[in-house]
This record gives C-alpha cells, sequence and structure tokens, in this order.
C-alpha cells in the first residue's frame, strides 16, 4: 500500500460512479474498475457495494492477485429505518464479515439509506423512538462485528441521510461509542459555508480526532455547489451536477488538510472517493490518476 506520514492510500467504486451492486449509476464493470485502479497506481481499495465485486473469496482473491490490489474494507450501504433490529440484517453483515476476514481487513464503512425525504425533510417529523432505534441498530451492528470478527464499524455520515449534521454526528458518536470514516466533502456539503477555503471539516477533524478512525477524500465545487444553494436543488441533481469535484478544485483546501492529518496525528486509511455518477470509465480513470497525483503533489502520500 501506498503511504507517507500516517496515510495509507486507496480507493474504491463510486470513483468509478458506482453506488450500487449492480454497477449503477456508471454502469462500470467490475472488472474496468479492478484494471483501472490498478493501473491508475492504487494498491488498496474498498470494496464497495455487497456484491458489485464478486463474493466468492477464491475468485475475488485470484482477480484482485493478478493485479495487485489489496482489501482495506468493506461498505454495507443499508435503508436502517426498513429493519426493526440488528438481527433483521444480521445475516449480510454476518457474511461480509467473514470475507473481510479472509482478506485481513479490519473495517466495515456503514452508510444509511433511510428514506429522509429529498432534502431530508422528513427528519424533522420523526419521533425520539425513531432515532433512538437507529442509533441501538447501529451500535448492536458495532458490537456484533467487533466481539465476532474483530472488525471496526466505522460510520459514514453522508448527504440525505439520517446522520449527516454535525449535531447528529456527535450524537450517534455519543451514544453509539462508535467511530467514523469521515468524508471531506460530504461535510463540507452539509455543514461548511460552501465557500473556497471552507475549513468546516478540518474544524471537526481537529474537535474529534480521537473518533476519526477512517477518512474518505472528497472535495466540494464550488461553482456547482453556489447553483445548488441558488437553485435550491436536492442532492441528487447536485451528484450529476458533479458537484464533488477533483481534490485538487475544491472549497476545501486540501494542503490545510494535510497539515490538520499531522496535526491530529492521524493513522490510518484514506480513500479517494469522488463521487461521479455519470463519468464514463475513461474520465473517472483519469480522474483517479489525477487525484493519486495530486496528493503525491502536496505529499499528503507518498
Amino acid at each position: 500500500m501506498i503511504t507517507m506520514s500516517k496515510v495509507t492510500i486507496a480507493t474504491a467504486p463510486c470513483s468509478w460512479g458506482v453506488w450500487y451492486a449492480d454497477g449503477t449509476p456508471s454502469g462500470t464493470p467490475w472488472n474496468v474498475f479492478l484494471d483501472q485502479a490498478a493501473a491508475a497506481g492504487y494498491q488498496a481499495l474498498e470494496l464497495g457495494p455487497d456484491g458489485y465485486l464478486p463474493t466468492e473469496q477464491s475468485v475475488l482473491r485470484a482477480e484482485l492477485n493478478q493485479r495487485g490490489l489489496k482489501v482495506c474494507s468493506g461498505t454495507c450501504c443499508y435503508q436502517f429505518d426498513r429493519y426493526d433490529s440488528f438481527e433483521a440484517f444480521r445475516a449480510p453483515v454476518e457474511a461480509l464479515c467473514k470475507r473481510l476476514n479472509a482478506f485481513g481487513a479490519k473495517y466495515l464503512v456503514a452508510m444509511d439509506e433511510s428514506d429522509v425525504g429529498a432534502y431530508s425533510e422528513k427528519k424533522a417529523g420523526f419521533a425520539p423512538a425513531v432515532w433512538d432505534a437507529f442509533l441501538q441498530k447501529i451500535g448492536r451492528m458495532a458490537q456484533f462485528t467487533r466481539d465476532e470478527y474483530g472488525i471496526e464499524v466505522v460510520y459514514h455520515p453522508h448527504i440525505k441521510s439520517m446522520i449527516e449534521t454535525e449535531a447528529e454526528i456527535e450524537r450517534l458518536m455519543d451514544e453509539t461509542g462508535v467511530r467514523l470514516c469521515f468524508d471531506t466533502g460530504h461535510h463540507a456539503y452539509v455543514n461548511g459555508s460552501g465557500q473556497r477555503g471552507d475549513t468546516s471539516a478540518l474544524e471537526f477533524m481537529k474537535k474529534h480526532a480521537d473518533k476519526i478512525a477512517y477518512l474518505h477524500f472528497k472535495n466540494v465545487d464550488f461553482d456547482v455547489f453556489q447553483r445548488v444553494q441558488a437553485e435550491g436543488l436536492d442532492s441528487d441533481t447536485a451528484f450529476d451536477l458533479d458537484v464533488m469535484c477533483d481534490l485538487r478544485d475544491g472549497i476545501i483546501n486540501f494542503e490545510a488538510l494535510r497539515d490538520t492529518i499531522a496535526q491530529i496525528g492521524f493513522e490510518g486509511i484514506g480513500v479517494i472517493a469522488q463521487d461521479v455518477p455519470r463519468a464514463t470509465t475513461s474520465q473517472a480513470f483519469a480522474a483517479a490518476k489525477r487525484n493519486l497525483e495530486y496528493l503525491r503533489e502536496i505529499h499528503l502520500i507518498d
């Protein structure tokens, strides 16, 4: 794996526009993702949506080995509001943990797809019991993966989900003890000023350094975000307009982020996870190379 300072860099299928197991929205075939991830210079990756990459361990191992790739984590993205308890989705989590153990990965990135409305407006009407049940499910899942498989659930706060604002993130951490997969772009989109040089993600990292276990590197395009705000666009439209841009070009100063990482003593995985839902495979491949080269250029990685 590529390292400098204390960051181990990796990539993920979302950087090829893959959000779901069937390869959508971009339609990038899984073998093309693996070929291009390796050719771009990455040596580690998240598995991405469960079922996108081969789930048979022997098949996956052969595909990764021939490309010199390793697994740094798995991803579980569920509509948690559809389940009464953790037991209702324990089986797929357990299957994924067994696969992660086979590949020596220690993290499971958890994301929420609950129905909160196009603008997260439904959350305003959620009763306290809804929030309590959600947090109980996350906490129980984290306890299970840790106790049974030695795998840490790292929670990914996400635009248009149950956990996205700073207050929601802090409640999650306080009530479950779960640490974060902290996504710089999602945090700035929801909690930042939208202005160039926005420091919301950096300040949060400094405030909660002990809870940042894992990073997603992402940035927000200034011009697109200004349009989103001016026209009141929903986040799905914003993503289609490529609101998440190359790391070099967004409102977060990544040299300042590099310094923040050093300041808080972060040691762990940093995934370049640029969301490009409408990119062609050639466009995604080019962006993946640019972003990796940029982090080397600013000496965030070697």
